[in-house]
């Protein structure tokens, strides 16, 4: 390989790592959150499998097992965690289990049959891994009781969070639910990008800064 091959490949490589760098994850075929690379990383410990295998029993007996894919709930963030020095997968403490329940019945039940499919990009997170990506203080997702989600379907932004802030309107106040909606309408969507927040732990909206007034369902309402 020539000199100049090989220095591509090294960029080629290392962009592979980079958030928003996704395209040229997918041509290596390197994305650290795919299943693929999922499924390496858990056959690397057989009480890491162990333990999986309990979580998926565990959201079986809950009758949350279809919501989502049980591996997209290890994803540490997948936007943030890499660069951050983390892996990309994180098994969450057993005895917090029971606290993403709520928030994935509240998705199957509200969020789906409005956006239709949903991937996780982000689930549970240590107080290390929250500093890391500039989580809230507060932040659900430290008690494993939020998701943040992308709708891969979904092409068109504006209609989108339409869709989700008008069903937040809706139901949010008797669900107890939470939306963060953290993306730009005008922009389409993309794979870890124009992400939004579901959880169950009380009725409200923010945006980028975690406040009201920056939540797309309250600017979108005032424009």
């Amino acid at each position: 390989m020539s000199s100049a091959k090989a220095r591509l490949l090294s960029i080629l490589l290392a962009l592979a790592f980079l958030p928003g760098c996704d395209r040229a994850a997918n041509v290596l075929g390197r994305d650290p959150y795919s299943e693929a690379s999922f499924d390496r990383w858990l056959a690397q410990d057989g009480v890491r499998k162990e333990a999986f295998d309990r979580f998926e029993a565990f959201l079986a007996e809950q009758g949350v097992a279809e919501v989502v894919p049980a591996w997209q709930l290890l994803r540490t963030d997948a936007n943030y965690a890499v660069r951050c020095g983390f892996g990309a997968f994180e098994m969450p403490p057993e005895e917090k289990w029971a606290e993403i329940v709520p928030t994935l019945r509240l998705v199957e039940q509200e969020v789906i049959p409005v956006v239709g499919r949903v991937e996780v990009s982000a689930s549970n997170r240590s107080d290390e891994l929250n500093d890391c990506v500039n989580g809230a203080r507060g932040s659900r997702h430290l008690a494993f009781a939020a998701v943040d989600l992308v709708a891969p379907d979904r092409a068109d932004n504006r209609k989108l969070v339409a869709d989700l802030c008008a069903m937040h309107r809706r139901v949010g106040a008797r669900t107890g639910m939470g939306l963060g909606a953290y993306f730009d309408p005008a922009k389409p969507v993309a794979s870890r990008h124009g992400r939004f927040h579901i959880d169950q732990s009380g009725y409200r909206t923010w945006g980028f800064d975690y406040h009201r007034a920056s939540s797309y369902c309250v600017t979108m309402r005032q424009t």
